[in-house]
């Protein structure tokens, strides 16, 4: 029997729309699933921990029906991040705006897979059938349903998500510009290979389908492991593949990672290296650190002199973010408290 595969057939314009992004709504999903298995969720138990105390109490079945454990999750809930619907507003917006016929075909499918397990779908079928008699009413349900967990569950760690995720992002497109596409997506996973015009991932489904010059997105995950999830045409193409290390997350977590630092960079300096995890303009930092922004600006003058932060203008605001040699610091900070620990 030959290899299980979901294969995309690539052209040279495809090959230049290779882009990278994060999905909010897409970690919003793939956590509400890990949340339903056992063995997945030791990697994460100190969100796991907090997580669950902030769930008592809210009723999530008509979610968990269309999230199953394993197998097909309908494509309407986690679209490829585009420029239009980013963040998880303009995301979730895309979920509200999804037809009737849409929704129906897709829950539909979920309901009649075989890679889902007998018990949910039994258990699922009698939400399934009032979702698909009323599509309009369980598309408002699902979407204020997918902001109130966002809300309890990843907004309050989002800003370490989100840090973890990007720093995947900006070592793999260091990769790309000295070793190309192909070699990036080969090493995303174990299951992902792209070899002369076929890039293929290893699956429970099989499908053949070409890009078509749309290209495809990447997604870096925290939850989604240890699966690779697709996305195919006629939608746009997208890969969610696993994230390295994301354990390492969760391990210093409540801990002062400012502390270490503090000793080499000064108080103040250490905040601001640790806030641009997530890349932030100077009255963002200002306000999260608390301090003015007129001390920000001569902070962040001093590591750009270090070669731990650098800054660009993006429209009115000028973007600062960590350097690869900043990243290794925090890095550093992070395995001397795992030791400490």
């Amino acid at each position: 029997m030959g290899a299980v595969l979901i294969s995309y057939g690539v052209t040279v314009r495809d090959v230049a729309r290779v882009r990278f992004s994060v999905s909010p709504l897409g970690e919003t999903v793939y956590s509400f699933r890990m949340l339903a298995t056992p063995e997945r969720r030791r990697q994460h138990q100190p969100w796991v921990d907090d997580v669950r105390l902030k769930l008592r109490g809210v009723d999530l079945r008509p979610l968990r029906s269309v999230i199953p454990p394993t197998g097909y999750v309908p494509d309407f809930l986690t679209p490829a991040p585009t420029a239009t619907h980013s963040g998880i507003d303009g995301e979730l917006e895309a979920v509200r705006a999804t037809s009737p016929e849409h929704f129906v075909d897709e829950v539909a499918w979920m309901a009649g897979d075989q890679g889902t397990p007998a018990t949910w779908r039994q258990e699922a079928e009698p939400l399934h059938r009032r979702m698909l008699a009323e599509p309009e009413k369980a598309i408002a349900q699902l979407t204020e349903l997918l902001r109130t967990y966002w809300t309890l569950a990843l907004e309050p760690h989002w800003r370490r998500m989100h840090g973890g995720l990007q720093s995947d992002i900006r070592a793999r497109m260091r990769v790309m510009e000295s070793a190309g596409s192909a070699s990036v997506v080969s090493s995303l996973h174990e299951r992902i290979a792209w070899q002369d015009n076929q890039l293929t991932v290893r699956s429970a489904y099989t499908f053949h389908e070409t890009l078509g010059g749309q290209g495809i997105v990447l997604v870096p995950s925290i939850f989604c492991g240890p699966e690779v999830l697709t996305m195919l045409p006629p939608l746009q193409s997208m890969i969610v593949y696993p994230r390295p290390g994301v354990a390492d997350l969760w391990q210093n977590h409540g801990q002062n990672l400012t502390s270490p630092l503090a000793a080499l960079l000064g108080s103040v300096r250490a905040a601001v290296v640790v806030a641009l995890a997530v890349p932030a303009s100077t009255s963002e930092l200002a306000a999260e650190i608390d301090v003015t922004p007129g001390a920000i600006s001569q902070h962040l003058a001093v590591l750009r002199g270090c070669s731990l932060v650098t800054s660009h203008r993006a429209g009115r605001r000028v973007i600062h973010s960590l350097t690869e040699t900043g990243e290794e610091l925090v890095r550093g900070a992070e395995h001397s408290l795992g030791r400490a620990a």
